[in-house]
């Protein structure tokens, strides 16, 4: 049996001498890696820093703009309530202008209607000398009272009197209704002559309301 010796020197393992020219090339290259690494994240930074940056530009320009839009929103609402407000205060004052226009309008007709009916009044006396007015009342603008107060020396003058009143186109042939006659006090220097009063109620410029047949 043959044996065999391992614990020889020659067989030992020998170390690998140290290359410094290998490690500086390795640290090199390392380095190299690394600043590429470094440059491109550094660079990637940048880039999203610039794009960011614009990003926050254009966010604030679209935020200055909608501001701005927003003032110029507001100040065209407060124009427009201005506007608005005018445009209110005109059409009351116009409401107020025709009210007081259609008032005097009806007034003047009034006026006009009622000096027809005055004159009517004085129309239907003639040829009866034996009735007349001591006194008459108009109350109204479009409803009139009219209220006649007379002396006759005979009864029979006081109706005819009043139809002749009615049958006047002022009256559109109205009818005088209430009519009250009588006698003066004793000692009274109007003797036997009687004292009427009667009234009636007309709209101008159409026919006669409350009028009776």
């Amino acid at each position: 049996m043959q044996q065999i010796n391992l614990n020889q020197p020659e067989l030992w393992p020998r170390p690998t001498p140290f290359n410094a020219r290998q490690m500086l090339l390795a640290l090199l290259f390392l380095a190299l890696v690394g600043g590429g690494i470094y440059g491109t994240l550094l660079y990637r930074v940048s880039d999203q820093q610039a794009a960011l940056a614009a990003l926050e530009q254009e966010r604030d320009a679209v935020r200055n703009e909608l501001e701005s839009r927003q003032r110029a929103h507001r100040q065209r609402q407060k124009a427009l309530e201005r506007m608005e407000g005018k445009v209110r205060d005109l059409k009351n004052r116009l409401a107020a202008y025709r009210q007081g226009r259609r008032a005097m309008e009806q007034r003047l007709a009034a006026a006009g209607g009622k000096a027809a009916l005055v004159r009517g009044l004085g129309e239907a006396r003639r040829g009866r000398p034996d009735v007349w007015l001591t006194r008459f009342r108009m109350a109204g603008v479009q409803e009139v009272d009219v209220t006649l107060e007379g002396r006759a020396r005979v009864p029979e003058s006081i109706p005819q009197y009043l139809q002749a009143v009615a049958d006047q186109t002022a009256f559109r042939r109205g009818f005088f209704r209430d009519l009250t006659a009588q006698e003066p006090e004793k000692g009274s220097e109007t003797g036997r002559r009687l004292e009427f009063q009667s009234e009636t109620r007309f709209t101008l410029g159409k026919p006669a309301t409350g009028a009776e047949r």
